[in-house]
């Protein structure tokens, strides 16, 4: 099967804004929804294309249909951009859970790839009787004047597979998390030129905790070491020097790697990949942590 897609990783971010507007006794709680994205190296545009998004908690699930289907190029929200998605209102309430639908029928090009190497793009598509929507616990609860923020993290490393049937489309399998905006910090960093020789590859994996790197393998047996996000790695020509960063990240310790190898990572399965440079640092909310892979 090709990897061409599976270097790559990406980030589908759902920052969800949940306020209060009202004056005495109003329910106003705005529900505001954002994408944003990370890199892709082999990829000129990612349209993934949403219909509806729905919260469920205490109230019971509200649901928050586009007119209609809504298609995001996440190759354009890169290096922090964000792009605005949906405004909507939630009655008071504790709320368990997020639910994403997918536009991404078989036979259509609603979501789609576009490759760098050839130019041509492909469908990217939920196949036949799988679920078309992916849920995520969340924790909050919308009071009056009271704000939750949460980002919903797509990772394309493990969500987008090049279909081992029909090399002329890719799978969208969905994997998402839930980040609270409130309390999360950023990894960015810079890596040695010495380590990003001919022919590289190269991206950063991150883990939660102080662990032995692995590769994506979204097979892998329950409690297996995963990444938990990952960055491409690009020339900063105000330094001079190859450099990454890695956001959404809960506050706590993560192990960075840096592969040149990320080519030959196929998340289906178990590969052995080299990592070059490997880190542990610590996340703090609201800061950016700076090492240096080398």
């Amino acid at each position: 099967m090709s990897r061409l897609i599976t270097r790559s990783a990406a980030v589908l971010c759902a920052l969800l804004l949940l306020t209060s507007c009202g004056g005495s006794g109003g329910n106003n709680n705005n529900l505001n929804i954002y994408v944003a994205d990370a890199p892709i190296d082999n990829a000129r545009s990612v349209i993934v294309s949403l219909t509806e998004v729905a919260v469920t908690g205490d109230q019971g699930t509200q649901y928050f249909p586009f007119p209609v289907s809504t298609a995001i190029n996440f190759y354009q929200l890169q290096g922090g951009l964000s792009q605005f998605l949906i405004s909507a209102n939630l009655p008071a309430g504790h709320y368990t859970s997020i639910t994403l639908y997918f536009d991404a029928a078989p036979g259509t090009l609603d979501s789609n790839i576009t490759l760098i190497g050839n130019g041509n793009t492909y469908p990217l598509i939920i196949p036949a009787g799988q679920p078309i929507s992916y849920t995520v616990p969340v924790n909050f609860i919308v009071f009056q004047n009271i704000t939750a923020n949460y980002t919903l993290d797509l990772d394309l490393r493990k969500s987008v597979i090049q279909d081992p049937s029909n090399p002329n489309q890719y799978l969208l399998v969905p994997s998402l998390r839930a980040v609270s905006n409130n309390d999360y910090g950023l990894i960015s960093g810079t890596v040695a030129n010495t380590l990003v020789s001919s022919g590289c590859n190269p991206a950063v994996y991150v883990y939660s905790g102080n662990v032995t790197p692995a590769d994506v393998n979204i097979n892998a047996p329950a409690g297996s070491v995963q990444p938990i996000s990952s960055a491409l790695v690009g020339v900063n020509g105000t330094i001079s020097q190859f450099a990454f960063s890695v956001g959404f990240l809960p506050p706590g310790q993560y192990t960075a790697a840096f592969t040149c190898q990320a080519n030959l990572d196929d998340p289906t399965k178990t590969d052995n990949i080299q990592f070059l440079a490997i880190t542990t640092t610590t996340v703090a909310a609201g800061n950016t942590t700076f090492i240096n892979l080398q």
